[in-house]
């Protein structure tokens, strides 16, 4: 076991503490700093399965999220009377190409238990942030905004898409952020019984998708509105008022559920507008700092892979640094076992994200076609025939990796 670290992480999302969680268990002791005044509670709901479920019950919060888990028993995909197209239940195998898995959970959620689960033995600094690094022969010196200098063995940034810590850190030609072509707004409305315990998605030409996900335990629905536009970049940077004005003009006459929508968008006080993009970076470590999850490595939402390659990247740094004293050799050794693992994710199938956001009537019939068929086949119990006949060809953009053990 390598000698204990005295290490900073940058962000109080899921890597970053996740991270700590297994760091703290080896002996290093964590300061975690989080811009924010407090807990971040916005965001997507997201799930846990394959091998993110393997690491959550190593890092033993596995009970915790399914307790916190938002009841979510399906999705539905309907058209603009309601009229469903097609049905899809939970997974309950934890399969990674479930459309629903077994647990789904709000971020703000599984933020908290990891939170709980951290607070005693990593020290949290709130309402603070790097604002300088300072690389020594034997340690790093971090200047922040509200706070003395302090000196630490290593840096982590954990603070997302767009890190300020990175920029610190790395020239922008380093990172490239790829924009997939469209932005998402999600805010949290009251729960309706229209809403049931399953999600429902509906599509309109014009790059437009309206999804609900109900969370029937906190009687809450989660909306999202979906947009394939080349003004993706400037609507996400907009105050809160504006996106809120933007997003209503965007989708005011899709019918269906989108009136109740934008009025509910209107009162919310949690919307937050993000943008469909992927970091792609040729090494997320220099010197003693090291990139972790969406900061180094962020597939975009519509991979379904980000929470998952947060919990792997926290699992495999926390692993190396436990692993070897020297810090140089156990950073070269996560970059060097991570690398799969986000090429895997950052992987997309052909046309992801546009298929789910056709422009014009014949995508969306498409979509409904393809949907309806997938719908068929899952009703009539055959999936593991079908199954068996498409996962050579699913192989082409996925494979299967095994977590190393430390």
């Amino acid at each position: 076991m390598a000698t204990p670290k005295n290490i900073l992480i940058a962000g109080g999302g899921i890597a970053g503490p996740s991270c700590a969680l297994l760091l703290t268990r080896k002996g290093h002791k964590v300061t975690i700093v989080e811009r924010a005044p407090q807990l971040r509670s916005t965001g997507q709901q997201i799930d846990v399965s394959g091998i993110g479920s393997e690491i959550v019950k190593h890092m033993g919060i596995w009970q915790a999220l399914h307790d916190r888990s938002t009841g979510e028993e399906g999705l539905k995909f309907v058209g603009a009377s309601n009229n469903i197209i097609a049905s899809f239940p939970v997974s309950k195998d934890g399969g990674p190409n479930a459309l629903v898995k077994e647990i789904e959970i709000l971020r703000g959620e599984m933020v908290d238990v990891i939170y709980q689960e951290t607070k005693d033995t990593t020290n949290y600094v709130f309402g603070d942030y790097i604002t300088a690094l300072s690389e020594q022969a034997t340690h790093v010196t971090v200047s922040f905004a509200n706070s003395p200098d302090q000196d630490f063995d290593m840096v982590i940034a954990a603070d997302g898409l767009f890190s300020q810590t990175r920029g610190l850190v790395f020239p922008k030609s380093a990172v490239e952020i790829k924009n997939l072509g469209g932005c998402v707004a999600l805010m949290t409305i009251p729960w309706e019984e229209a809403d049931g315990n399953q999600s429902r998605w509906y599509c309109a030409p014009g790059g437009r998708a309206v999804f609900l996900r109900p969370q029937f335990k906190a009687k809450k629905t989660g909306a999202y509105l979906g947009n394939m536009t080349a003004d993706s970049r400037r609507l996400v940077r907009l105050p809160v008022q504006e996106q809120k004005e933007a997003f209503a003009e965007m989708f005011r006459d899709l019918g269906w559920e989108t009136p109740r929508i934008i009025r509910e968008m209107m009162k919310a006080d949690d919307l937050y507008a993000q943008e469909l993009a992927q970091a792609k970076m040729g090494s997320w470590v220099k010197g003693r700092v090291a990139l972790l999850g969406d900061a180094g490595y962020c597939p975009s939402p519509v991979s379904g892979q980000g929470t998952t390659l947060a919990f792997i990247g926290a699992y495999i740094l926390a692993g190396c640094i436990s692993t070897h004293d020297d810090y140089e050799e156990a950073l070269r050794q996560y970059e060097e076992q991570m690398r799969p693992f986000v090429e895997q994710g950052q992987k997309l199938l052909p046309g992801v994200p546009g298929i789910a956001n056709p422009q014009t009537e014949w995508g969306r019939w498409a979509l409904y076609t393809f949907v309806w068929l997938a719908g068929l086949v899952n009703s009539w119990g055959i999936v593991g025939l079908v199954t068996r006949v498409v996962e050579p060809l699913a192989t082409i953009f996925s494979k299967e990796l095994e977590l190393p053990k430390y």
